[in-house]
């Protein structure tokens, strides 16, 4: 979002989706879709290439913690000098897919309009991740028509969906570790 009258615009740290101990090679892509075109006026989010091999020994804090994912100030600035980040501009409905162990941060905008990226977590089918989405029953015939289409889901009703949807977590409040 734009910044707020008054106030300077705000970065995120650099940090990794993965703060959690995680397989050394892929299983999770991140798919965004940014709905308005972005570059470094509007804080398209910066990126560091190559980071997807580094480990959760890179990071400050442990998994939940308000720090989880967040790079080490010593370790960002040798990878800084190794590669330094790069801020894409990326034209509205293109797909940026990313490694979730990638290292990345949101940047800020400097414009007045908002910067809207959907983005969608895909998890390898081998990989046992205990979260669901939480869908309305009236979904469920669409849905289960899908031949192939693996949704892991919990249903309720229509109304608690709407009720709740706006409430339920995000961040690093998510687990994504493996079920036993």
């Amino acid at each position: 979002m734009p910044a707020v009258p008054g106030a300077s615009p705000q970065r995120q740290p650099v940090h990794s989706d993965a703060d959690f101990a995680h397989p050394s090679h892929q299983f999770a892509l991140v798919i965004n879709v940014p709905l308005v075109s972005m570059g470094p006026k509007n804080g398209s989010t910066e990126i560091w290439l190559g980071t997807h091999i580094n480990g959760v020994d890179s990071q400050e804090g442990a998994h939940g913690d308000r720090a989880s994912g967040r790079i080490l100030p010593r370790i960002l600035e040798h990878r800084r000098q190794v590669r330094p980040p790069s801020q894409p501009v990326v034209e509205k409905g293109s797909l940026i897919i990313r490694d979730l162990r990638l290292w990345h941060a949101g940047m800020p905008n400097l414009s007045s309009d908002p910067r809207v990226m959907l983005a969608m977590i895909h998890f390898a089918a081998w990989y046992r991740n205990p979260m669901k989405l939480q869908f309305a029953d009236d979904l469920r015939e669409l849905l289960e028509a899908e031949k192939g289409l693996q949704v892991p889901v919990t249903w309720t009703s229509a109304e608690d969906a709407m009720s709740t949807y706006l409430g339920r977590s995000f961040g690093n409040s998510y687990d994504f570790n493996q079920e036993p």
